[in-house]
């Protein structure tokens, strides 16, 4: 065990001991049975990242077919809440900034209490304590929510953190069984307007060299341990543009650096360059692409759920959690080295041979066998209307 590790999991036994010591127990799983005439409010925490939620729609679709005339809420991030614009499925999403200020974040938790909500559901299956703090303090009589470090505490509905890993997207579902909720449909969703596909497809058309396919690349991840080089993209992106490939290389609005830094290594024509603070801006251009190459991040998550396929490369990430959901997406991933799947954000060992050693060559080659099995682009049109946002 690395120090690292050994002082996370003296502090989490420290929490869970603290927890269990100052907080009055509830009784667990003995809240009443839930009917669709008593939950008429409902909270889905959901405060982390935009991969995070968009495998957590499947759970917002099995909620509300369990509770049709609820009214359900999801609390989101400011990064990911643009998922859910137009879901059919979410009533009402609330912004919550883990970064702004104490009486920011007081204002925001002080409404959701005035809510009075019947059922609040928090499905990460993680440590982090404040989504779990977050469904104690809107008060609903109904809270559920995975064990961990203490964070049970908080809970009256609690099932405890599977052993193997589950898929993320599970896990968001799986959370839902103590409320007699079950459901096959695992398929992720984000639902884009026409209007948003035909304005980004209008903006791309002028600048696409005829009816070439659309590849677009995302070399972002929030770990450095998880992204692929820069000059390995650089050198895969001048390979298919060769082969008369239209690039697009995407980045989201912290990610401007990264993506000049690529395109200024590339030799062949200039890529279609989008760095793009609105999501929705981003998800309808990605629509587009013939595939998506990329890191194992959100963006891989949003091409999934959109249908477009994938190309991408999984380093130290849990495989079995993050791995992507439906068919038409290739994993590079070096499975034989000793370390991998450390799930760390530091490379523990100096070399970072788990993305170092995926070369160029191994994704041209995995690029190439997608677009052949690949039909034509989605339409794109002329007009010279730039995309919304």
């Amino acid at each position: 065990m690395t120090a690292t590790a050994f002082i996370r999991d003296a502090y989490l036994g420290a929490r869970r001991s603290a927890l269990r010591g100052l907080v009055p127990p509830v009784k667990a799983n003995g809240s009443p049975a839930l009917t669709s005439g008593d939950t008429r409010r409902i909270l889905f925490i959901r405060i982390d990242r935009v991969g995070d939620l968009v495998l957590s729609t499947p759970a917002l679709k099995a909620i509300k077919s369990a509770f049709p005339g609820s009214q359900l809420t999801v609390l989101a991030s400011p990064g990911a809440c643009g998922i859910l614009d137009n879901n059919p499925h979410v009533d009402r999403v609330v912004v919550y900034d883990r970064s702004a200020s104490m009486a920011a974040r007081a204002a925001v938790l002080r409404g959701l209490r005035e809510e009075r909500y019947d059922l609040a559901v928090d499905p990460l299956d993680d440590w982090d304590l404040e989504p779990a703090l977050i469904a104690a303090w809107s008060a609903a009589p109904v809270r559920v929510g995975y064990a961990g470090a203490g964070r049970e505490v908080f809970f009256n509905r609690i099932l405890e953190r599977p052993r193997i890993p589950a898929p993320a997207v599970d896990a968001a579902l799986r959370v839902l069984q103590p409320l007699g909720i079950r459901t096959v449909d695992r398929k992720p969703q984000i639902a884009l307007l026409e209007q948003e596909k035909v304005q980004a497809g209008q903006w791309l058309a002028k600048r696409l060299n005829g009816g070439a396919p659309v590849v677009g690349i995302h070399p972002g991840a929030t770990y450095g341990t998880q992204r692929w080089m820069p000059d390995y993209f650089a050198e895969l992106a001048d390979r298919l543009a060769k082969e008369g490939a239209a690039v697009m290389l995407l980045g989201g609005a912290s990610e401007g650096a990264l993506v000049e830094r690529i395109i200024g290594r590339m030799r062949s024509r200039p890529a279609i360059r989008v760095v793009a603070g609105n999501l929705r801006r981003f998800c309808a251009l990605l629509w587009h692409c013939r595939l998506l190459v990329c890191n194992n991040s959100g963006p891989l998550h949003v091409a999934c759920s959109l249908d477009v396929p994938t190309v991408s490369f999984m380093g130290p990430t849990v495989m079995e959690r993050w791995y992507p959901a439906g068919e038409g997406h290739t994993v590079l991933r070096k499975g034989n080295l000793p370390c991998i799947g450390c799930n760390s954000g530091r490379c523990r060992v100096g070399t970072h041979d788990c993305m170092r050693l995926i070369t160029p060559s191994d994704a041209f080659e995995s690029v190439c066998r997608v677009l052949k099995a690949r039909g034509p682009s989605r339409s794109t049109t002329t007009d010279n209307r730039e995309p919304a946002g």
